[in-house]
């Protein structure tokens, strides 16, 4: 007969030159008849974990009882059983009493509830397809939409990334059309975690705008005018204008300073907007540092300490944009007007966290990116 001694740790039983595992599910999922696919899911991997899947799907068979490993294979298989048994609510163990392995309390279940799961499946299906925001708040619709998901991938009917981003554009309202539009006509395609921070940031955008109840501000471009400043209280200089006169908008002067009054980066109390005022705007949208140019398009952005809008002229560097149709042109420091083509939002990654920038205009012949500080405030 074989000898037999406990491990330490009371879980493993030693049988022979084999070692008997013992399986704990006193606090797993309690099978109900509702919850077969999250129950099969927790069960399964802890087969797989401790090896003993073959004793349930039938390649480990009982050996003959002359064999020298029958006594090791009768009390794994016995504490498998065991484990399926206390893992089941009361009221479906009734169902496995005339079971005599472990493989047939798996198959008894199985069957039970395999008819169940495939109509499980169709209603889930059928509801992703009508499942619709509404009201609710895009995280919120976000989230149910996903939990869906979660489900049918636990029930062996996973959704991929393509049919779950279409299933969850359809469901949007008609306020989110352009965004929609925008994914749907993208060349790569956008996976769910992309699409959860691309319509997160995009009803954000429609919050900021249903509050917005102000008149839009004239776009301007690093505050220089044709002629004499007009009460410019950042960076000011008295007499004619000068290029000179301004502060430059380059990074290398601006890293590293923190306003003493706002703690906003990037300028000093005595140039602060919110304790000396914003400047007046002259009537139209210009540009000072910024030329023309027929070269590939940058992408580096550059800090505007006088701009009241961001501005690019790469259509790559936006997420979604919208024609522009006004008559304003952006005026730069040569005196040539240039087109504004189109209006956007984007988000920038910065060390920390990503920036999101919104009322930025597209002008694809600007020479630099601008940033627009009173913007960033």
């Amino acid at each position: 007969m074989s000898s037999v001694t406990s491990t330490n740790n009371n879980n493993t039983i030693q049988v022979g030159t084999h070692t008997v595992i013992i399986l704990n599910t006193q606090n797993s999922i309690k099978l109900k008849s509702n919850n077969y696919s999250a129950w099969h899911v927790q069960m399964n991997a802890l087969f797989i974990g401790y090896d003993l899947t073959g004793f349930i799907n039938g390649t480990k068979l009982c050996p003959a009882e002359t064999d020298a490993n029958y006594n090791y294979w009768t009390r794994q298989d016995q504490l498998i059983l065991h484990a399926i048994i206390t893992s089941v609510d009361p009221s479906i163990v009734t169902t496995l009493g005339n079971v005599k392995n472990s493989k047939q309390a798996w198959d008894t279940l199985k069957k039970m509830f395999a008819s169940k799961t495939r109509a499980r499946i169709m209603h889930l299906k059928e509801r992703l397809t009508r499942f619709t925001k509404g009201v609710s708040p895009i995280s919120e619709y976000l989230h149910s939409i996903k939990a869906i998901a979660d489900e049918l991938a636990i029930i062996n009917s996973p959704l991929d990334d393509v049919n779950l981003v279409i299933h969850t554009l359809n469901g949007l309202g008609s306020e989110y059309r352009e965004i929609a539009t925008a994914i749907r006509t993208r060349e790569n395609p956008v996976n769910f975690d992309d699409l959860h921070d691309l319509v997160s940031d995009f009803e954000n955008y429609l919050n900021r705008e249903e509050n917005n109840t102000s008149p839009p501000i004239i776009a301007t471009a690093n505050a220089a005018f044709k002629g004499k400043p007009n009460n410019f209280k950042r960076g000011t200089a008295s007499g004619p204008s000068n290029s000179n006169s301004f502060r430059s908008a380059s990074p290398a002067n601006l890293h590293g300073i923190v306003c003493q009054y706002c703690d906003k980066p990037n300028h000093s109390a005595k140039a602060c907007y919110k304790l000396h005022g914003y400047p007046k705007r002259p009537s139209g949208p210009i540009a000072h540092h910024a030329r023309a140019a027929s070269r590939p398009a940058p992408h580096d952005w550059i800090m505007d300490s006088g701009a009241t809008h961001h501005v690019t002229n790469a259509l790559d560097n936006l997420h979604v944009t919208n024609p522009y149709y006004g008559n304003d042109e952006l005026l730069v420091g040569d005196g040539s007007s240039l087109h504004i083509a189109n209006t956007s939002k984007t988000s920038i990654q910065t060390k920390s966290h990503p920036l999101h920038l919104s009322n930025i205009l597209h002008v694809p012949k600007i020479s630099q990116n601008l940033l627009s500080i009173s913007s960033l405030c």
